[in-house]
């Protein structure tokens, strides 16, 4: 039987708060001594990886690659620096090593790669492949009885122009692979502009919902609502999730502001030091 969803306490979501908020200080300093990356897109999904991994994944700390685990999927891979700071948070590598991000001689690539570092599930960089990794885990996983097991994957909203999204979305509801969990960060922005700008995507929650998934929206920074939300999916559909989100989130400066997808030359030392002093740090 599939894992059921962790309800949470108030001293609970105070904790994956601060988690985040350490998340996040983590992620602008890789980017910003990298001198490249992608701080805007990484800092709006910290909330729901934070609160995937510290609270409602069954994970094994002591050994990230524990046939039991729930598996993670981040299609939208550029938000790779919260994935790296989350597994030192673990242990499942160095703080050291964080500031290695995007170097040549470095398992902390500017995209996850499978077998880098033990805790990776699915290499991830060409967009809209995720899904079909998580589907394909999940049809294992039937095949061999493992039924407890739960596949979450994480797209970014501009991934759902991509064709292979809606063949995975087609084969998941086909399937009834209800323990795939698919959630987007709904941010609004990719790569150079609005998503309503590039390809609209509206009414994304009924297009979902026609090939057979249940899907719930919620406030992708509310972990109180993200726990709601889980409990409250179909016990017998593929579940997705459509996560509200604020690009940039918890740095005044990037909130909303697509011009920080990347954060390059321009993310100077001034800019960090603005940056961190939001994020609750005086002195960079």
């Amino acid at each position: 039987m599939m894992r059921q969803a962790r309800s949470i306490s108030a001293a609970k979501a105070a904790e994956l708060a601060e988690l985040a908020r350490i998340v996040r200080i983590d992620s602008v300093r890789m980017i910003q001594h990298a001198g490249s990356g992608n701080p805007g897109s990484t800092l709006s999904i910290v909330d729901v990886l934070v609160w995937l991994y510290f609270h409602e994944m069954h994970i094994n700390r002591a050994d990230c690659r524990d046939a039991d685990r729930d598996r993670l999927i981040l299609s939208k891979g550029q938000a790779a620096p919260a994935y790296y700071s989350i597994f030192a948070k673990l242990g499942w590598l160095s703080e050291n090593e964080l500031m290695g991000f995007r170097g040549f001689e470095t398992r902390l690539q500017t995209h996850p790669e499978y077998d880098t570092i033990p805790a990776i599930d699915f290499t991830s960089g060409s967009l809209g492949m995720g899904l079909s990794a998580a589907n394909g885990m999940a049809l294992a996983a039937r095949y061999k009885g493992l039924n407890d097991l739960r596949f979450f994957c994480i797209l970014g909203d501009g991934e759902q122009q991509e064709g292979q999204v809606w063949e995975a979305a087609m084969t998941a509801g086909h399937y009834k692979l209800s323990n795939v969990i698919n959630i987007i960060d709904r941010n609004v922005f990719q790569g150079d502009r609005s998503s309503h700008d590039v390809m609209e995507l509206e009414p994304l929650a009924d297009k979902w919902r026609a090939f057979g998934w249940d899907v719930q929206a919620v406030d992708g920074h509310d972990f109180g609502a993200l726990a709601d939300c889980m409990a409250a999916f179909e016990p017998d559909k593929p579940k997705l999730m459509i996560a509200n989100t604020v690009k940039g989130k918890g740095v005044s400066f990037m909130e909303g502001d697509n011009l920080w997808h990347t954060g390059g030359p321009k993310f100077d030392q001034g800019y960090l030091e603005r940056a961190l002093a939001d994020l609750g740090v005086q002195h960079g």
